[in-house]
């Protein structure tokens, strides 16, 4: 014969702390215990295997995002990189420019490409010290009279008339690309403003500024004068150059005269 197997149960018994409550019992089987006990231990498991999960998609995202941010980082230094290529560029054209005006006049150097005029680094090295507010020339140079306008055949600039040896000031935030003598112009001075503008100072009695040089608007760079074969007079030839383009300084200098 075969003996029937009994079903074991686990007995609850509550007892109440009151008197007037009788005692409750549950009765649970143990097939049904075991089977409560793995329901729950897949339950954690899962609470776990979602908070190990969601915590690895949050640490991929925190990491696309800074990927994201350096990209576009990158995205802007590369941005700043072609600008100022740009500006080399207009620089380097605006440069060969003046040196074939002025050959003949003056004895050019050739220099190694460390010690060219305004090399790359030169300009990042220095970007930082030139404010975006004061690169523009809107200063005028000296305090004087016009006696001769801009024309953009013949004459690129003004004369601004003014007692020899009057302190010349930077006309904006630049760096020297050009200080020497020239038989027509005398003493030269050329400032390059970064954002493609280019001044230049003519006649000079004497300039102090020096090649590679880094000025702020109002500094002294030179001192007016009579020098070059085509001045007639003390005054200072100013220019305004924008893009290898002249311009009319009148345009650009608002402190210009005090009663012209």
């Amino acid at each position: 014969m075969h003996k029937r197997s009994k079903k074991k149960f686990l007995n609850i018994l509550f007892i109440s702390d009151s008197q007037d409550t009788p005692p409750k019992s549950f009765r649970i089987r143990y097939t049904t215990l075991r089977l409560l006990i793995v329901l729950l231990g897949i339950f954690f498991a899962s609470v776990i295997l979602g908070i190990v999960t969601y915590s690895q998609v949050l640490q991929a995202a925190l990491e696309k995002n800074e990927r994201e941010k350096e990209l576009l980082q990158l995205r802007e230094q590369l941005k700043k990189g072609n600008q100022l290529q740009s500006e080399l560029d207009t620089l380097k054209a605006y440069r060969e420019k003046v040196r074939s005006s002025l050959e003949g006049y003056v004895k050019f150097v050739e220099k190694s490409a460390e010690e060219a005029v305004i090399p790359r680094n030169i300009i990042e090295n220095n970007l930082n010290k030139i404010s975006i507010f004061t690169n523009v020339p809107l200063r005028a140079p000296v305090t004087g009279f016009v006696s001769q306008e801009y024309s953009r055949i013949g004459h690129t600039g003004i004369d601004i008339v003014a007692p020899e040896g009057t302190p010349v000031q930077a006309a904006g935030d630049g760096v020297v690309i050009f200080s020497g003598w020239t038989y027509e112009d005398g003493y030269v001075l050329i400032l390059y403003h970064p954002g493609g503008y280019i001044t230049c100072y003519r006649h000079n009695a004497q300039n102090l500024a020096t090649i590679n040089q880094v000025v702020r608007q109002g500094d002294v760079i030179a001192f007016l004068g009579n020098s070059g074969e085509s001045s007639s007079g003390p005054h200072l030839h100013f220019e305004i150059w924008k893009d290898g383009q002249p311009c009319n300084p009148r345009e650009f200098l608002l402190d210009l005269t005090a009663g012209d």
